[in-house]
């Protein structure tokens, strides 16, 4: 190869790197010109945009002071998560010095009426309670931690049960872990007893409905027994 051809790659290489150093200078001199907050769920926020903003530029007055060399997507990501009311975040900026934040709100699926309340979450974790919204979601009495897995079992088998899950408003434990439940649209209790046999408990709960409901009796029981396994026993009010 020529001195000539060497000193034309060299010259193209150097070029390169030059154009790559200048964008980067001209990347590391850019500030934060704006801030997108995206919620994966936005139908009930449990944590504002505000806030998360202000977790993710902590201690900074304004976004627009801040240099995009100095803003450290892993460390926002971290307080973000860290956040009681967060399951998961992404942060990403372009180019443009635009920040977008993509947020996942933890989901709670049941209210624990202890002396400090807090939801038990999807992921069947301790919640807190927000500032910014309450979850309708079954009040639980009577809750211990050795109830726990039961309860979780339980939540989810009513949500996952189209006529159960819009009805189910109110779920008690005695000192033995036997539930009653209390629902939505008729003045009953539900003796369920323990945390078993749910799909045949529930199977016999929807046919005495039916039949109460052909019979236009439903408004006179005070109380349906599900503890038995191959019947349902009624108090009438």
């Amino acid at each position: 190869m020529s001195i000539k051809s060497i000193l034309k790659y060299g010259l193209c290489i150097v070029l390169i790197f030059s154009a790559y150093a200048f964008a980067g200078h001209r990347f590391e001199k850019r500030t934060v010109k704006d801030v997108t907050v995206s919620f994966t769920d936005s139908k009930a926020l449990f944590i504002s945009e505000k806030n998360v903003n202000k977790l993710l530029i902590q201690n900074i007055d304004s976004v627009e002071s801040i240099a995009l060399e100095k803003l450290d997507l892993n460390e926002g990501e971290l307080r973000l998560i860290d956040n009681a009311m967060i399951r998961g975040a992404e942060v990403s900026v372009s180019l443009e010095g635009e920040v977008n934040v993509l947020v996942e709100q933890r989901t709670p699926i049941a209210r624990l009426m202890l002396s400090s309340q807090v939801y038990l979450d999807a992921d069947n974790k301790i919640m807190p309670l927000s500032t910014e919204h309450t979850a309708f979601v079954p009040l639980v009495y009577g809750y211990k931690e050795s109830f726990n897995e039961k309860l979780f079992e339980l939540i989810n088998f009513i949500n996952d049960d189209s006529f159960l899950k819009p009805s189910i408003t109110q779920i008690s434990f005695d000192k033995k872990g036997k539930v009653t439940m209390q629902i939505r649209a008729h003045d009953h209790d539900i003796l369920l007893g323990k945390i078993e046999d749910l799909q045949h408990k529930a199977m016999n709960y929807k046919a005495f409905i039916a039949k109460m409901k052909k019979d236009n009796r439903l408004n006179q029981v005070k109380t349906i027994d599900l503890r038995y396994k191959n019947q349902v026993v009624s108090i009438k009010k």
